[in-house]
């Protein structure tokens, strides 16, 4: 649903007077509907408070509170929300934190497990991918296309038939995950999400973004357990619990402002990169400096057929992150599969584009 075409009825439950006996009825609204799925919400800032304010109880008890014509009941609303909203002025400020982007209040915010901000940056590379992405699509969809130009067209996805799953396998996956895996969280990561609860809630108050509360520490136990399910684990483990923590500080600091941002991602260094993929966490902080130096070398010398990056400036960046062993990714399998270059004289990364 869209937040212009949605009210606080639409989205929880009406009652209405049955044309033929003429007796009041209760019928669902999409969060009612949605019961053991995912709910979808675009333009959620362009909803009136009062609407948004009724889905506070759905968001939090997974419940609906219904008293209305002589009918008192409770109807489940068992689901994910997914809400989409919009910067006030049309462009997201980033010296100002999330809660002063957007039209919408802190109670609302608070009850969102993860907030993501996605932020349109202009990238010369990943442009490039998506405008043929689109182009090819259209291609693909058109009726004069004929079966063999199809193929053609598919053929050039990067991505392997082998590491495509389908979605009729997907779907079977998900809902055995839910139905049957019921993972439990032991005393080992009770310490560790005290410790970063604490540490949060310390910095909230300070960076003056959006307040953290128990409701963050709940998020955080829910995310663990997701990823102990989408995994059929029985019990969370300690990298489970990593990989929330990492996630609701990813959400959190994205949330504030970008002064503030820097010093937290410094700050808890520790947690967004314990038990991570360094080579893959390295792999993007490299991709993020040749997509830097051939946007600038296009700006300014014009079209290069090689980029080259300084080692320097690369193993820095790894710094910051905790990260002091580069050598083992110069030397590895993914930096070759991506085809890097490393000049051990020059102290250069060169890259053919």
């Amino acid at each position: 649903t869209t937040g212009q075409g949605a009210s606080a009825v639409g989205l929880t439950a009406a009652v209405r007077r049955d044309p033929m006996t003429k007796e009041f009825v209760l019928e669902g609204g999409a969060l009612v509907l949605a019961d053991q799925g995912v709910c979808g919400i675009d333009e959620f800032d362009k909803m009136n408070d009062q609407d948004r304010t009724s889905i506070h109880e759905a968001m939090e008890q997974q419940s609906i509170s219904i008293s209305k014509a002589g009918i008192v009941t409770t109807l489940q609303a068992r689901c994910s929300v997914l809400a989409a909203a919009n910067p006030i002025r049309g462009k997201y400020d980033s010296s100002k934190p999330l809660n002063q982007n957007v039209d919408l209040t802190e109670p609302i915010l608070s009850r969102f497990d993860v907030l993501c901000v996605v932020r349109d940056r202009v990238d010369v590379v990943l442009d490039e991918k998506l405008a043929e992405h689109v182009i090819r699509s259209h291609m693909i969809s058109h009726p004069h296309t004929t079966t063999e130009e199809r193929q053609s067209l598919r053929s050039e996805n990067t991505v392997s038939d082998s590491q495509i799953i389908s979605p009729d396998l997907l779907r079977k996956y998900i809902v055995y995950a839910r139905k049957y895996v019921k993972p439990q969280i032991g005393s080992t990561s009770e310490a560790k999400l005290v410790n970063i609860y604490t540490e949060l809630r310390r910095e909230s108050m300070v960076g003056g973004g959006v307040a953290v509360g128990v409701r963050h520490l709940e998020s955080t136990i829910r995310l663990a357990e997701a990823h102990a399910r989408i995994h059929l684990r029985d019990y969370v483990r300690e990298d489970d619990m990593d990989v929330a923590i990492r996630v609701m500080l990813e959400s959190f600091i994205m949330a504030q402002k970008f002064s503030v941002m820097t010093v937290l991602r410094r700050k808890f260094s520790r947690y967004l990169t314990a038990n991570k993929d360094a080579s893959r966490l390295l792999l993007h902080i490299l991709q993020g400096l040749f997509r830097e130096a051939l946007s600038y070398t296009a700006r300014t010398l014009g079209a290069s057929t090689q980029i080259d990056v300084s080692c320097e400036e690369f193993e820095n960046q790894a710094k910051q992150l905790g990260i002091h062993d580069v050598e083992t990714f110069y030397k590895s399998q993914l930096f070759k599969n991506y085809h890097f270059n490393y000049d051990q004289e020059q102290r250069t990364i060169t890259k053919v584009m």
